[in-house]
């Protein structure tokens, strides 16, 4: 016979009552098969202590009905303890992925994330290569969409004013024939500052032998798009 009749793998995709009875079962039975092994154990030691005369157990029986009891009521605590935990948790996941839809005539579709208070896109740049474009707020702004538009229209000569910085002598990449940065992902700042990190290719090819040392070229614009610094981060090790 069949405790539940539903799925219920489903039931921990989100808060439920289901989810809750589940786990709350599971944290039930567990105290219920291991409370008594935990008390047979003891009992057994304080036998064997009180037979080598090293220990004497206070007077007064306890009644194994006492025991029982007792189990239960812990195993009943820990169970709804433990679901609620779990429902909490579920909850909390749940806030932090909701994502709601939205379209800016400027900036295309776009995701907004209540729980960080940022919103997040896909743009395409002028080579037809998608970006990951985000900020703070819950649709673009207006000064967001200036900025958005103004890196659009100077890309050419923005792009080629960062990889100058960052190509300039000494860098990670200079034993490198050729290399090309491409943005990969972009941030705009609360103060209306541009953040652009850019991925690259090589020749020759596979110059790290992993992606976990591979440094991460960055470039921060002004307001007013011009180029503040860039770095080159190093993995953290």
């Amino acid at each position: 016979m069949k405790l539940f009749n539903h799925d219920t793998a489903a039931a921990f995709e989100r808060p439920s009552a289901l989810g809750w009875l589940v786990v709350f079962v599971c944290g039930f039975l567990t105290v219920c098969i291991v409370g008594p092994l935990l008390c047979i154990a003891v009992w057994l030691f304080a036998m064997t202590l009180k037979a080598l005369h090293v220990f004497s157990p206070p007077g007064g029986d306890v009644s194994m009905l006492s025991v029982v009891r007792v189990i239960l009521q812990i195993a009943a605590v820990f169970g709804a303890s433990l679901a609620t935990v779990m429902v909490l948790q579920l909850g909390r996941r749940r806030k932090q992925e909701r994502r709601i839809p939205g379209h800016h005539p400027t900036i295309g579709d776009f995701e907004h994330s209540p729980f960080t208070k940022t919103w997040h896109a896909q743009p395409l740049l002028p080579t037809g290569k998608s970006v990951r474009l985000s900020a703070y707020g819950a649709s673009p702004s207006g000064a967001q969409a200036a900025l958005w538009q103004g890196f659009m229209a100077r890309y050419d000569e923005l792009t080629a004013a960062a990889a100058r910085s960052l190509l300039t002598e000494p860098h990670p990449l200079q034993a490198c024939e050729v290399i090309t940065l491409t943005p990969s992902g972009i941030t705009l700042t609360r103060d209306g500052r541009m953040h652009v990190g850019f991925e690259f290719t090589t020749v020759p090819e596979d110059f790290w032998k992993s992606e976990a040392e591979e440094p991460y070229p960055t470039a921060s614009f002004t307001a007013a798009l011009e180029l503040k610094s860039t770095e080159w981060l190093h993995p953290y090790g």
